[in-house]
């Protein structure tokens, strides 16, 4: 089975606004939901492994009671069905751990995006005007650049924030993404 590599993120964060890099990380983001659904998967991997163990329990007694042409056949068939089980059981447990730890990066990026710094310079003019305030208005250029700053940091962050999560959820993606197809477990 081909193995493919997870695509690599080609967003250009740098040309949203905060408040687009804000929503992004917040639209349909609920890490537990998407925690309950990883545990899901972990469900059916532990399923699979158990129908592993008792095909593989089932093959060992098989051993007493059957013997022959008939005994080795039917051993036959029981060894395709528990590898296979087993190897559903492995895929399924990494998916589990893949959306688990998908929903815990989402979490990380939600909890660590900076609010927007509103940076509105003609708002700023105007404010400082109206108040009649001759030193508010002879503070107004470093207030302004102050509070520019402020806003390209805080913007910076949340553009570093969704540039982590991206590379973080591509690394989470299990290696092996899909499933062997079953045994055929009768004769054509």
């Amino acid at each position: 089975m081909p193995e493919h590599s997870p695509p690599v993120s080609t967003r250009r964060y740098e040309a949203y606004s905060h408040q687009a890099l804000k929503a992004e990380v917040e639209a349909g983001n609920d890490p537990g939901e998407a925690g309950v659904i990883g545990g899901q998967w972990d469900e059916l991997a532990g399923r699979f492994h158990e129908s592993a163990q008792a095909l593989t329990a089932l093959l060992e007694h098989s051993r007493e009671h059957w013997s022959g042409a008939g005994g080795e056949a039917l051993r036959g068939v029981l060894t395709q069905a528990a590898r296979w089980s087993g190897e559903v059981a492995g895929v399924s447990t990494s998916v589990g751990g893949s959306v688990s730890a998908q929903a815990e990066i989402a979490a990380r990026a939600k909890a660590e995006m900076p609010e927007p710094v509103e940076y509105d310079p003609a708002g700023m003019i105007r404010a400082a005007a109206a108040s009649g305030n001759l030193l508010a208005l002879a503070g107004l250029p470093a207030a302004m650049e102050e509070t520019k700053a402020a806003a390209e940091a805080a913007r910076q962050k949340a553009i570093d924030v969704l540039n982590a999560r991206d590379a973080a959820l591509r690394d989470a993606i299990p290696v092996q993404q899909s499933f062997t197809p079953p045994p055929h477990l009768t004769s054509p």
